[in-house]
């Protein structure tokens, strides 16, 4: 009878155990929240948490939430640009790549995660004033339209691009990395035109700015500054 109860309490500290080593080692993405429409509205209005857009920027275009980020999974290296080390984070996916997304953002380790939403499923659910990225088609001719009406042209690559190609003689130089704390030298009234190296961190700029409060029209240079290098547009030595 002794060791039959003894054989009991064998048996449940071994189920015990197991059920703990399940619960830590998890890596199921359903141990985050899922954030339903009416939920996500509230939460982009606070502005101590950041809604990433994780699609793809050729998906996004035709339509995303404003005040919300987007940063595509395959741009995740820009992420601590534009958002503060250990920053609530509410991710935005698609089914099909949720696991893959929540897992690579969970390794990035600088941010707390705390929950994910499918946008289909939101945008079914609710009412969101959605909005789409505008693209220049970055010609010669547009450039030097642009310039000529004094567009306010900003230019987001790195410092070590603007001296490897040189930069637009007019453009207003604020690198992705510190946008945090420069944003704010960007126009707040008009068109506001901008470049990067190919057209990505452009995107990611721009809904920083719009998740920032600017109202004023951000358009991308399709293509960034190859695109108008390939153009012939004249550049100017980066004299920083």
């Amino acid at each position: 009878m002794q060791e039959h109860k003894f054989f009991k309490i064998f048996l449940l500290l071994i189920i015990t155990n197991i059920s703990l080593s399940k619960s830590f080692t998890s890596s199921d993405p359903y141990i985050y929240t899922k954030i339903n429409a009416k939920t996500l509205k509230k939460y982009l209005n606070d502005k101590s948490i950041y809604v990433i857009d994780t699609r793809e920027i050729s998906t996004a275009a035709l339509g995303f939430i404003p005040s919300s980020l987007i940063i595509p999974s395959s741009m995740f290296s820009w992420v601590d640009a534009v958002v503060p080390e250990m920053a609530k984070v509410i991710l935005i996916t698609d089914l099909t790549n949720r696991d893959a997304t929540i897992a690579s953002f969970s390794n990035l380790g600088k941010f707390k995660l705390f929950g994910y939403c499918i946008y289909d499923e939101i945008i079914e659910s609710a009412s969101f004033n959605i909005q789409q990225i505008v693209y220049d088609p970055n010609t010669k001719e547009s450039i030097t339209k642009i310039v000529e009406n004094k567009g306010n042209i900003i230019d987001i690559r790195e410092i070590s691009e603007y001296k490897e190609t040189g930069v637009i003689k007019e453009a207003n130089l604020i690198p992705l990395r510190t946008f945090q704390n420069d944003y704010e030298k960007i126009p707040k009234e008009g068109n506001v035109y901008v470049f990067c190296k190919s057209g990505g961190r452009a995107v990611v700029g721009m809904s920083y700015a719009k998740r920032a409060g600017y109202s004023n029209n951000f358009i991308i240079m399709k293509g960034g500054m190859t695109q108008a290098i390939s153009e012939g547009y004249p550049l100017v030595p980066y004299e920083g």
